[in-house]
């Protein structure tokens, strides 16, 4: 084992609710609750002394790399470029124990407990490392998105989707990036897995799960336009809450013979000269300092999210950093992103796309209705999008680069039909039950003769006129502004009447008309990048959840999972569901867990000098097609060309 040194730093910079909100840049006013963060275990509170933008080893390491001369470097060379930094440094008599096992698991949230669990149950020897004390430990979220469990299907009663409809739909969410096999898994197994995660549960406390959007008002349509309401996400709203499940599923890893270890950080990992192969993690005790050694077959990542290490999630998710105007990026309840960053430092690569996090990405006008898809304005007064075009985390980024800090909303008096009809998902309305229909109409009924003034019983100024233009003038409009939105109303209804909106796209169906009064405005202030809830993009895997290092190949016996995996959210946080971030680390946790105990994953390695010859042999062939084929004509154009 290389001689290294540590520097003794991580955890998550502090960072309190107050300041997220007011700092972070992301419209969080309704959404920042548990039940909305995703699935990996929370982080304990940094130390009052800890810097400021994540871990000093991963801010002031090198030089940033030139913009161009970067062929044949890692990405960890050219995007952790001065901020990365290297391995620590760990002597092996620094090594107070080792222990061996077949598979090590760093983190035990949600996709960590999962793995283990599940290899466990099919007899591996399994050692799970988590940074947490056992006896404070906690969970983040309250829902499991899901389709297809026996709870929702048979006991809820909820129609059983089309996991065809669901596959493609995410690849639209997705803009083709996500990993196709993870989603396959999450598409064909997520209800298995769920099934499987509260097995055992009493009969009472199965029926205080809540199924989040049910029931669904009589005719409503699942299918909007191209996309589906996944409605039937299970919340754990009872006696069982999310920290007491993962718990009970720990306890459960436990009893088939998996082995916790808390109070200890993974702080790098064991590996080959070249990281083409990873054997073992190296962990730190957080009260004695000691480091122990643990050695596997196959070790996972699951030790969360980027989202308390700025510099990291600025590099990583370009798109939130930029529409932020380079704010720097910050996570509510992030984890320092260490499980990436051992990765990377061997040459491991990052999700190749735009990255993503809950919501910074997307301009969510989040009204006292929730984020409802009505009439979306601009600043100018202006409709700019097709507004349910998929859910408020897809449809809103085109209003995040939309001009200017404000937007518009507007509907009719029919405000039932459109709270009740809605797309299921991430920021939409979570419920409609009777007592939340009742606490929505003492809202809309309280701001009906407010006037100029607004009402604000929901925390938010909604505004209500009996007339389209004494709305505008309620909301401050300026006659320009006033015009182009009385003109956008009119288009609306227009396009609701002729059965299709030749503008933008959007289903006829959900136009519902703003014709008839009270007619009801909410003007909203506009926060995109600069972070959001926590962030959803990790290491490049496999369809196997093998990381991928150099030339694309699989690093041998390097796994992630959870939130140190990319491949799920690629192109941002979609909330294609409500809480699929948690039911993708729940069912893929159990794949991977299945996967590592029941296959012979090393079939799948690919000698790095078999791939060199390979791809020699290909260039060679290439070369002599050039100069047999190509060559000779570009030859005869060339000289034609001279001849005139």
């Amino acid at each position: 084992m290389t001689n290294h040194h540590d520097d003794g730093l991580r955890g998550r910079i502090p960072l309190s609710r107050r300041n997220f909100l007011a700092g972070a840049g992301v419209l969080a006013m309704g959404a920042a609750s548990a039940g909305m963060i995703a699935g990996c275990s929370p982080a304990p509170a940094a130390e009052s002394d800890a810097p400021a933008k994540g871990g000093a080893a991963m801010a002031e390491t090198g030089a940033a790399a030139a913009a161009t001369g970067n062929e044949g470097k890692t990405m960890g060379e050219v995007l952790g470029a001065g901020w990365l930094g290297e391995e620590p440094e760990i002597a092996d008599d620094a090594i107070a124990s080792v222990t061996d096992a077949d598979i090590v698991v760093c983190g035990a949230g949600h996709a960590g407990t999962a793995v283990a669990r599940r290899a466990s149950e099919l007899g591996k020897k399994v050692v799970v490392v988590e940074m947490q004390p056992e006896d404070t430990f906690s969970a983040l979220g309250n829902d499991i998105g899901h389709l297809n469990s026996s709870w929702q299907v048979d006991r809820v009663g909820i129609p059983e989707y089309s996991v065809v409809d669901f596959m493609n739909e995410y690849q639209m969410y997705a803009a083709g990036r996500a990993q196709p096999t993870l989603i396959s898994q999450f598409a064909n197994r997520s209800g298995e897995a769920l099934d499987w995660f509260i097995d055992g549960y009493t009969e009472q406390e199965k029926d205080e799960l809540i199924p989040l959007n049910w029931p669904v008002v009589d005719g409503y349509q699942y299918k909007k336009g191209p996309f589906t309401s996944y409605v039937g996400t299970c919340q754990f709203g009872g006696s069982v809450g999310m920290t007491d499940a993962v718990k009970r599923s720990q306890d459960k890893a436990k009893a088939a013979g998996a082995q916790f270890v808390f109070g200890q950080a993974g702080v790098r990992l064991v590996h080959n000269e070249d990281g083409t192969e990873v054997t073992g993690l190296i962990a730190k005790d957080s009260n004695t300092g000691e480091y122990h050694q643990y050695n596997g077959d196959a070790v996972v990542l699951a030790c969360g999210d980027i989202g308390s290490n700025s510099a990291m999630y600025n590099a990583i998710c370009r798109e939130n950093y930029e529409l932020g105007e380079y704010k720097d990026c910050a996570a509510m309840s992030g984890r320092d992103g260490s499980g990436i960053a051992m990765g990377m430092r061997i040459g491991a690569k990052v999700e190749i796309a735009t990255g993503g996090d809950m919501g910074s990405h997307a301009f969510i006008p989040l009204s006292p209705m929730e984020g409802i898809e009505c009439l979306w304005l601009n600043k100018y007064g202006e409709r700019y999008c097709n507004e349910a075009f998929g859910g408020p985390l897809l449809s809103g980024c085109a209003g995040a680069r939309e001009p200017g800090d404000r937007a518009y909303l507007i509907w009719g008096g029919d405000w039932k039909e459109v709270f009740l009809n809605q797309l299921a998902g991430h920021l939409a309305p979570k419920e409609w039950d009777a007592e939340t229909v009742a606490n929505m109409e003492a809202t809309m009924e309280a701001a009906i003769g407010s006037g100029a003034e607004g009402d604000d019983t929901s925390g938010k100024f909604l505004y209500c006129a009996d007339t389209l233009e004494e709305l505008c003038d309620f909301m401050g409009m300026e006659e320009g502004v006033k015009a182009n939105a009385l003109a956008a109303v009119e288009k609306w209804n227009a396009a609701g009447d002729a059965g299709a909106d030749t503008e933008f796209g959007r289903d006829p169906e959900t136009m519902w008309p703003i014709k008839q009064g009270p007619f009801y405005g909410y003007p909203c202030g506009k926060r995109i990048g600069g972070g959001s809830l926590v962030a959803t993009s990790g290491l490049l895997v496999t369809g196997r959840q093998q990381v991928q290092g150099q030339g694309f190949e699989p690093i041998k016996g390097l796994f992630a999972c959870g939130n140190n995996s990319g491949g799920r959210f690629p192109m941002g946080y979609n909330g294609i569901m409500n809480g699929v971030s948690i039911g993708m680390c729940l069912c893929l946790g159990y794949t991977l867990g299945e996967f590592l105990a029941t296959e012979d994953f090393d079939r799948y390695e690919v000698k790095l000098e078999k791939y060199n010859k390979i791809m020699n042999i290909e260039i060679r062939a290439m070369k002599r097609l050039v100069r047999r084929d190509y060559l000779p004509a570009i030859n005869r154009y060339a000289a034609k060309l001279a001849n005139g």
